[in-house]
C-alpha cells in the first residue's frame, strides 16, 4: 500500500482536486430548476485507516417537472455518523420554481460552521444563492457571504475571483506533519442556456509523510448555498377556456377567475376590451388566473389573456350598469304613509339600465323609466314609520336617491265606542294613513267588512263578538299599525232575572235579597226597586246570582229591576210590608189602667195604615180597630203586673214604640171569712176569700195588728189566702186585706173569751147561784146570769 503515495501518485491527485469546479448551469430539462443547502462529500484514508468520512445534502428542493414550486424551510444542518466531520447551522430556505415563462431557484443558509478533525475550516453567519432563468431576457446568478471565515480567520470570496487557500496543522495517524489543506471558490456563472451559483465550494486536501515520503490526500468537497436554473422553452400561446363570472359592474372592481393553460406567473396580462385588468395572479401550473375587472360601457366586451407565448382566443364579458354614472337631482314627494302607495318621481340623469327603486331594501311597484333615463316613477312599499334609504338598482349596482319619510298612521275618533258583546257593530274610524289598511282588530279579534276609503282618511268595520269591557282599536296597516287604546267597550248581553228571595220586605229597606238569573256583571250591576237603587251589590261568580239591601220603599208591591252595560232584564215583583217607621204617634189615652186590664185606649198620629195591633209587654191588646186614614188606633188593654208597660204598634215588617202606658193595681175585695171567729190567745187559722190578692205583696190588719205579707199565703189565682189569728180581746173586730191596689173593705171577726169553771176557792170566796168567771182581754171578770158585765 505505501508504494500507492508515490510522488507521482500525489500530483495526479492535486490534480484532480484542481480540476473540480461549477458544472455547466443547463440541466438536462429545459426550464428545470434546483436548489442545495449544505452538500458534504468528504473521505480520506491513510494506510488503510479511514480518518475522515461524511456524506450528506442538507436541504433540497428540485422544481416540479410539470411546473411549481418545490421549497423547504428551516432545516438544522447536522452529520449524524460522519468520520472526523461535524457541522451546525441552519438551512433557511431552499426553493426551486418552474413555470412556462421562468425558472428560478434559492438557497439560504445561515450560522454555519464545518469543523474537519477537531479544526473549524469555514464559518459563516449568512450565505445565499439565487439564480433566474426568464424566457425572455439575460439569466442571472447572485450570490451574498456574510462574516465569512477560513480556518478561523475572517476572508473575503469574490465572485468568479481566484480562490483562497489556508492550511492548518492536524494530527493524523501514520500521517507525519499531517496539514489540512482548504480551497474556498464563489461562483455565479451565466449562459444562454441558464445559470448556476454557489456561495462557497471548498475543496480539502491532508498533506505530510507516510514513510518517509511526502503525500496529498484528496478529502473532498462541501458545498454552501447552490443554486441552478435553465431558461424554459418557447412558451406556447395560452388558451382561455371560460371566465367567472361573466358579467358585472360597469364600473369594474369585479374579480374574475379565468381558467385555461399557458398562463405565465408574472408574465400575463387581460385586458377587457384593450383596457387592462389589474391585480392579474396567476395559480401554480398556470392553469388558472385571477383578475380585477377594470371600467368600460355597458354592454358586451373582449376578454384576452397574454402571455409571453402569444394571445389565447377572447372571451366574452357583459358590462352592466350599475348607476355609477347616475345623477339625481330631485325625488317628490319626500314624504307618504307606511302603508305605502305613495307615486315617487325622482330625476336626473344616467339612469338608463335601471331595473328598480327600493325603499329600505324593498322593492317600489309600478317601477317605469323614460328612453331618455332622466325620470323614474314608482310606488311606494309598505314600511315602518320613518326615513326611509331610497336606491335606484341597476344590474350591477345601486346608486342611493334622497331620503322618503314614512309617516305613521293615526285614530281621530271610533263612532260607536261602545256596543253589545255579541258584535255586529257598524264602526266607523276617522284618522289619517288609513290607505291599504287589511283589517281591523278589536282586542285580539279581527272584525269584518272592512271597507277603506280612498282618501285614507277613513273606513268602516263591523265588531266581532267580545268580552264585556274596554279593548283596544287597532287598523292594520303593513309598514306600522294604528292603534287607538281602550276605544271601544263591549257591552254585556242584557241580563236575565228569574227570582228574587225573600220577595217581601220592611219598607224602610235595609234588608238583604237575592236575585238569580243570567249575565249579572261583577262591578257593574245596579238593582232598583221602584227606580231607586239598592245598595251593596255583590254579583256572585258566573253571573248567575246577586245579593242586594233593599231601599226604602213604600208599601205595597214594587217593581225590581236588574242592569248591567248590556240592558236591563225583566222586571221582578217585590212587596213593601208597613214596618211603622213612618208612623208618628202624637197621643195616647188614657195612659194608666188597672191590671185586670179591660181599659180601652186610643193611639192617635199619622202614618198607621197597615198597623195590624197592639202589645202591651209583648202581649196583645183586644178588639183591636184602625180608622181608614190610618190616623187612629183603639185597643182594649190585656191584665198585666202593676207599674209601666212598654206599647208597641205591631206592623207586617216591624214594630213602632207609643208611649208608655201604666198598670195600676185594683184595690182587693174580700167575700168570706172562714172561720168567723177564734179565741182572743190566737192562733187560729182563716181562710179569707175575694180577690185581688197579690202573691207576697198582701197583708192582713185584725185587731189592729198587720200580719205582714211573708206570713200570709196568697193562692195562685189570687182569689184566697190564710193567715193565723193574733191574741186579742174578745170581742167584734175587723178584717183589712191589703195589697198594692188598695185596701179592702173590712170584715168582722169575733174573738171569742175564754169560760172557765168556777169555785169558791177559786176566789177566794163562795159565788152566787148562776155567776161565772170570765177572761176577756186579759182580765178575769165575774158575770152573773142576766147581768152583763162592762
Amino acid at each position: 500500500m505505501l508504494r500507492r503515495f508515490t510522488t507521482a501518485s500525489v500530483a495526479t491527485l492535486v490534480g484532480a482536486v484542481a480540476s473540480v469546479g461549477v458544472g455547466a448551469p443547463a440541466l438536462a430539462q429545459p426550464g428545470s430548476a434546483s436548489a442545495r443547502g449544505v452538500v458534504v462529500d468528504l473521505s480520506a484514508d491513510v494506510l488503510g485507516v479511514a480518518v475522515i468520512s461524511a456524506d450528506a445534502v442538507i436541504g433540497s428542493a428540485t422544481a416540479p417537472p410539470g411546473g411549481g414550486t418545490d421549497t423547504s424551510t428551516l432545516i438544522a444542518i447536522s452529520l449524524p455518523g460522519a468520520l472526523g466531520v461535524s457541522a451546525s447551522g441552519t438551512v433557511e430556505e431552499v426553493t426551486a420554481t418552474r413555470s412556462p415563462g421562468v425558472s428560478s431557484a434559492l438557497s439560504r443558509v445561515s450560522g454555519l460552521n464545518l469543523n474537519v478533525l477537531g479544526i473549524d475550516v469555514v464559518d459563516t453567519a449568512e450565505a445565499t444563492a439565487s439564480v433566474s432563468c426568464p424566457f425572455d431576457g439575460a439569466q442571472s446568478a447572485d450570490t451574498t457571504l456574510v462574516d465569512l471565515e477560513l480556518f478561523g480567520q475572517a476572508v473575503t470570496l469574490v465572485a468568479n475571483g481566484p480562490s483562497v487557500d489556508a492550511s492548518a496543522a492536524v494530527t493524523v495517524p501514520g500521517l507525519l506533519g499531517a496539514a489540512l489543506n482548504a480551497s474556498l471558490t464563489r461562483t455565479e456563472t451565466t449562459t444562454a442556456a441558464g445559470a448556476a451559483a454557489a456561495a462557497v465550494r471548498a475543496s480539502l486536501t491532508l498533506s505530510g509523510s507516510v514513510l518517509g515520503q511526502p503525500v496529498v490526500i484528496p478529502v473532498g468537497t462541501v458545498v454552501v448555498a447552490e443554486a441552478i436554473c435553465e431558461r424554459p422553452d418557447a412558451p406556447q400561446p395560452p388558451t382561455a377556456a371560460s371566465i367567472t363570472p361573466d358579467e358585472g359592474p360597469q364600473s369594474g372592481g369585479q374579480t374574475v377567475t379565468i381558467t385555461g393553460t399557458g398562463f405565465v406567473p408574472g408574465d400575463t396580462t387581460v385586458t377587457f376590451d384593450g383596457t387592462p385588468a389589474t391585480n392579474v395572479v396567476v395559480a401554480p401550473g398556470g392553469t388558472s388566473l385571477t383578475a380585477v375587472t377594470p371600467p368600460g360601457a355597458v354592454g358586451p366586451a373582449t376578454v384576452v389573456v397574454t402571455t409571453p407565448g402569444g394571445s389565447a382566443p377572447p372571451l366574452n364579458y357583459t358590462y352592466l350598469a350599475d348607476g355609477s354614472d347616475a345623477v339625481i337631482t330631485d325625488l317628490t314627494p319626500t314624504t307618504g304613509p307606511t302603508s305605502g302607495g305613495t307615486t315617487v318621481t325622482i330625476t336626473g340623469t344616467g339612469f338608463t339600465g335601471a331595473t328598480g327603486v327600493t325603499f329600505d331594501g324593498v322593492p317600489g311597484t309600478n317601477f317605469t323609466l323614460n328612453p331618455a333615463g332622466t325620470a323614474i316613477t314608482v310606488v311606494t312599499p309598505p314600511n315602518t314609520a320613518g326615513p326611509a334609504v331610497v336606491e335606484l338598482v341597476f344590474p350591477a349596482g345601486e346608486t342611493t336617491a334622497p331620503t322618503f319619510t314614512y309617516i305613521a298612521p293615526t285614530i281621530t275618533s271610533v263612532v260607536p265606542d261602545q256596543g253589545p258583546s255579541t258584535g255586529g257593530t257598524t264602526v266607523t274610524i276617522t284618522g289619517t294613513g288609513l290607505t291599504g289598511a287589511t283589517g281591523v282588530n278589536f282586542g285580539d279579534t279581527p272584525g269584518t267588512n272592512l271597507v277603506v276609503d280612498p282618501s285614507g282618511t277613513s273606513l268602516t268595520v263591523v265588531t266581532p263578538p267580545g268580552t264585556p269591557g274596554t279593548v283596544d282599536v287597532t287598523v292594520l296597516i303593513p309598514g306600522a299599525n294604528a292603534t287607538a287604546p281602550d276605544s271601544y267597550t263591549y257591552l254585556a248581553a242584557p241580563p236575565t232575572a228569574g227570582a228574587i228571595s225573600p220577595d217581601e220586605g220592611p219598607q224602610s229597606g235595609g234588608q238583604t235579597v237575592t236575585i238569580t238569573g243570567t249575565g249579572f256583571v261583577p262591578g257593574d250591576t245596579t238593582v232598583t226597586f221602584d227606580g231607586t237603587p239598592a245598595t251593596n251589590v255583590v254579583v256572585a261568580p258566573g253571573g248567575t246570582s246577586l245579593t242586594a239591601v233593599t231601599p226604602p220603599g213604600a208599601v205595597g208591591p214594587a217593581t225590581v229591576v236588574v242592569t248591567t252595560p248590556g240592558g236591563s232584564a225583566p222586571p221582578l215583583n217585590y212587596t213593601y210590608l208597613a214596618d211603622g217607621s213612618d208612623a208618628v204617634i202624637t197621643d195616647l189615652t188614657p195612659t194608666t189602667g188597672p191590671t185586670s186590664g179591660g181599659t180601652t185606649v186610643t193611639i192617635t198620629g199619622t202614618g198607621f195604615t197597615g198597623a195590624t195591633g197592639v202589645t202591651f209587654d209583648g202581649v196583645p191588646g183586644t178588639n183591636f180597630t184602625l180608622n181608614p186614614a190610618g190616623t187612629a188606633i183603639t185597643v182594649v188593654t190585656p191584665p198585666n203586673t202593676a207599674g209601666p208597660a212598654v206599647v208597641e204598634l205591631v206592623f207586617p215588617a216591624g214594630e213602632t214604640t207609643a208611649p208608655t202606658f201604666t198598670y195600676i193595681a185594683a184595690p182587693p175585695t174580700v167575700g168570706t171569712i172562714n172561720p168567723g171567729q177564734g179565741p182572743t190567745t190566737g192562733g187560729t187559722t182563716v181562710t179569707v176569700g175575694g180577690s185581688g190578692f197579690v202573691p207576697g205583696q198582701t197583708t192582713v190588719t185584725i185587731c189592729g195588728q198587720t200580719i205582714p205579707a211573708d206570713e200570709v199565703n196568697v193562692a195562685a189565682d189570687g182569689r184566697s189566702l190564710t193567715f193565723r189569728t193574733p191574741a186579742c180581746r174578745a170581742g167584734d173586730t175587723t178584717v183589712v186585706v191589703t195589697t198594692p191596689g188598695g185596701s179592702s173593705d173590712p170584715v168582722t171577726f169575733r174573738y171569742v173569751g175564754q169560760v172557765l169553771p168556777v169555785t169558791g176557792n177559786a176566789i177566794g170566796t163562795p159565788l152566787t147561784a148562776g155567776a161565772m168567771l170570765v177572761i176577756i182581754g186579759g182580765f178575769l171578770m165575774l158575770l152573773h146570769r142576766r147581768r152583763s158585765v162592762a
